[in-house]
């Protein structure tokens, strides 16, 4: 079998609303910024044999269809090549790219293709991915086969205005069965106005869960310095956070580390533009994290985040992928979080304005069961196939 082409799937929903998948930084008082809906970036690889393979980016199509088709693009390097020898082929594309990538969007470029030929490699196989990519953490606490369930946390974006959108929002959630919500900051609201509308608005998340959900919190960097985080997270501290994630500028090392020193509710970081596990690993040995969240439509791939979660188990952290709506990346993150010591949770988003690019891209669809878990699928490769009538309904030139 050889690769004889790499596609570029770019995506548009033109859905009234204001979420955009860039998740833009918001000024104090400022409406949110908005492209009108949702863009999305799926990679498909093709073979001689008739099999293909799906990926998924966070990045402006017309970039990533760049960086695959170019002249100096991935798609030259893996033409005629075995897609089965995914390791192989991810060095490759590392190697050749490393003078204009080696981090950011030419890595997130290369984890979709990834991706892809791991999807590929388990239909050849007649095998699930999690069976290809298993290995060992050289622990006695994890488990020797593959979890048959696993669990996800919502992710509620964008939170409301208000307090009683946010109550409707969490409650659709809630409703959808999940064991752990994520709310993030908002103009107006969380992280934005004052330490007691941040209390207000956590006391109401919490009241809605009730005491038996876990709840995040993405401050997406908005806090100014160290003492101001503490300062919120001890206010906050007594509706139990699970972690708090982005509560600094991502840059900002030495701060996280200080922070972590600071508090006993577990920091996490990882999502905005961090990739591969080089990163990563500053973040887990200056920064102190106790949760580190690469993307798994950024971060360089499924076997990437597994070097990332390895690296993380050493030193005592968790690793819980982020994607917010890119549906591809949840089909990665559930084949990882069946063989992963570490990864006790994965994103799963729940989107406002509702979208077919969300909900229906991927078929099968996904369903969380009454327990709060979902079935790791056991079919070949990743499990899902592209709806094709969404496809065909939202497919924009690349831009």
């Amino acid at each position: 079998m050889k690769i004889t082409s790499v596609e570029t799937i770019a995506l548009r929903d033109d859905a009234d609303g204001t979420v955009t998948s860039w998740n833009p930084s918001f000024s104090e008082g400022d409406e949110p910024a908005s492209t009108g809906g949702y863009d999305i970036t799926v990679v498909r690889v093709h073979t001689d044999e008739g099999i293909s393979g799906i990926g998924q980016c966070e990045a402006p199509s017309l970039v990533i269809d760049a960086i695959i088709r170019s002249t100096l693009g991935l798609e030259v390097l893996l033409i005629g090549e075995d897609p089965t020898e995914v390791q192989r082929l991810w060095q490759k594309m590392y190697n050749s790219t490393g003078v204009f990538g080696r981090r950011g969007v030419v890595v997130g470029a290369i984890g979709a293709i990834e991706t892809a030929l791991w999807d590929i490699a388990g239909k050849a196989a007649g095998k699930p991915v999690h069976k290809l990519i298993w290995r060992s953490f050289t622990t006695a606490a994890s488990d020797t086969e593959p979890l048959k369930r696993v669990t996800p946390y919502a992710t509620v974006y964008p939170p409301g205005a208000n307090l009683d959108e946010l109550e409707e929002r969490i409650g659709i959630a809630v409703a959808r069965g999940v064991k752990a919500v994520k709310i993030e900051e908002w103009p107006g609201q969380f992280g934005n106005v004052d330490l007691e509308t941040d209390v207000a608005v956590i006391e109401k998340a919490r009241s809605i869960i009730g005491p038996k959900r876990d709840l995040m919190i993405d401050v997406q960097n908005r806090w100014r310095d160290v003492g101001q985080a503490i300062q919120t997270i001890d206010a906050i501290e007594e509706f139990n956070p699970y972690f708090i994630e982005a509560p600094l500028p991502a840059d900002n090392i030495e701060g996280y580390r200080r922070l972590y020193e600071s508090t006993n509710v577990r920091i996490a970081a990882g999502d905005w533009g961090f990739s591969t596990r080089h990163e990563f690993a500053d973040l887990l040995r200056r920064g102190k994290l106790g949760v580190v969240q690469p993307s798994a439509v950024r971060a360089g791939g499924m076997h990437e985040i597994l070097n990332i979660a390895e690296d993380a188990y050493r030193f005592g952290a968790l690793c819980i992928p982020h994607t917010w709506c890119h549906v591809i990346g949840v089909a990665a993150e559930l084949h990882l979080a069946a063989i992963t010591p570490n990864m006790p949770y994965f994103e799963f988003p729940i989107a406002f304005p509702a979208s077919p690019l969300v909900e229906n891209l991927l078929l099968p669809n996904f369903e969380i069961a009454p327990d709060g878990t979902m079935e790791v699928p056991d079919r070949p490769g990743l499990g899902f196939e592209l709806n094709e009538e969404v496809i065909s309904d939202f497919r924009v030139d690349p831009y």
